[in-house]
């Protein structure tokens, strides 16, 4: 009898391609660090200053440890802006944290959500991570990431809840819930995450585990309702935007009237998606878990944002929760339509700066505002559509809910 001679084991690469991504993603923010003068000419400077958000949330507290109000105008802010956001923020000031530690909370926030990413993306394939890279440095990551927006923190939790529940069992979803408890305290909105749990089977635990976690984020934020109405939220006039109602703004509707107009045009593109069958499955037996789970979180977030009012652009963040399904459910002749488009999302805005900011011509340069005013109409019916696919989306993970829910509880 002869024996066959073993296999020898396949050698293994020095250079993965999650290695790939991540020094992808270093490189690029080095540069972007290093140069102002392209975060200039990518509409993002904000005069060399670098974390003004985190700097706005610590000047807050420390207006409140100062005995001022915070929820009106500040004049510890370098522009007095007054609190956005809810009384949870004060606890830095409690801790210790003034607006002299800045760079250090800042950088904190920055540090954490770069590894969130790093772990939520895991590319699997050099494609898969030059795609990540792309969308890590896209511009509405990079101005997040200039600001130290607490998106970042929010992002940061929420993905913390996602890579914890990578199995539906009840303690990891009770991880998933206090993220996203925890971060709808700090902001409010997070709340329409929970949206995602309606993929958790079978449907009982789908349905205690929804409840419950309604029932802790909605008390959150019944708790701090006060400093919900009391949050200035200034809708920003610039390049870097995202709403329903930018189109409608642009076009000179009445402000009163863009909301409803926002949500209707929305429902009828996403039907029409849906009936299209333009959108992803999000079934249990489709993928791994955790990447449907942060499909569904990622979706509900943009949609949710997009349909609230015009916010800067850097809620885009959330579109990295979308990556890690995106690229391996999209197969084959499809795969380029779902990528392509979220990249042009997110790109097309400062793509626009850089060209805007090459003094072409006197008459361009005298022409900004109508050029800008061209831009955002050509470019607007593209967010759309990638709106109105992740609205389809939703749609179905809710049908695709109540028609197992009607099988588990029929008599």
């Amino acid at each position: 009898m002869t024996t066959s001679a073993p296999v020898p084991p396949a050698p293994r690469r020095l250079l993965t391609p999650s290695l790939v991504f991540v020094l992808l993603v270093v490189a690029g923010l080095s540069a972007f660090v290093l140069n102002p003068r392209v975060q200039r000419q990518m509409g993002m400077s904000m005069s060399g200053v670098w974390f003004v958000d985190s700097y706005a949330v610590l000047a807050a507290s420390d207006a409140v440890q100062a005995g001022l109000d915070p929820f009106q105008p500040n004049p510890l802010d370098v522009i007095q802006r007054p609190h956005s956001y809810s009384s949870w923020w004060f606890l830095l000031g409690e801790l210790g944290f003034t607006r002299q530690d800045n760079p250090l909370v800042g950088g904190l926030w920055v540090g954490a959500f770069l590894a969130a990413g790093f772990v939520l993306l895991r590319p699997c394939t050099y494609g898969a991570a030059l795609w990540g890279a792309l969308l890590m440095l896209s511009p509405p990551v990079l101005l997040a990431m200039l600001r130290a927006n607490n998106d970042l923190v929010v992002f940061v939790l929420l993905a913390a809840g996602v890579l914890a529940a990578r199995t539906a069992t009840p303690w990891r979803l009770v991880l998933f819930a206090l993220g996203l408890t925890l971060a709808t305290g700090l902001k409010f909105y997070p709340i329409i995450a929970g949206l995602a749990l309606l993929l958790v089977r079978p449907p009982r635990l789908m349905l205690s585990a929804a409840a419950l976690t309604l029932l802790a984020a909605g008390g959150v934020l019944f708790s701090v309702r006060g400093d919900l109405r009391q949050a200035a939220i200034p809708a920003p006039d610039s390049v870097h935007t995202l709403g329903a109602p930018v189109v409608f703004h642009d076009l000179g509707w009445i402000p009163g009237l863009t909301f409803g107009a926002g949500v209707l045009l929305l429902i009828v593109l996403a039907l029409l998606c849906w009936s299209r069958g333009w959108y992803l499955r999000l079934d249990e037996a489709r993928g791994d878990g955790r990447d449907r789970l942060a499909f569904a979180c990622g979706a509900a977030l943009l949609v949710g944002c997009f349909l609230a009012g015009i916010s800067h652009a850097y809620r885009f963040v959330f579109v990295l929760f979308l990556a890690p399904l995106l690229w391996r459910a999209a197969a084959g002749s499809f795969r380029s339509l779902p990528v392509g488009l979220t990249l042009a999302v997110v790109w097309f805005d400062g793509l626009y700066c850089l060209a805007a900011n090459v003094p072409l011509s006197p008459a361009w340069l005298s022409d900004t505002l109508k050029q800008l005013w061209c831009w955002r109409l050509a470019s607007q019916p593209l967010v759309w559509v990638a709106m109105a696919s992740l609205a389809a989306t939703l749609l179905e993970m809710v049908r695709a809910a109540w028609a197992d829910g009607r099988k588990e509880f029929r008599p």
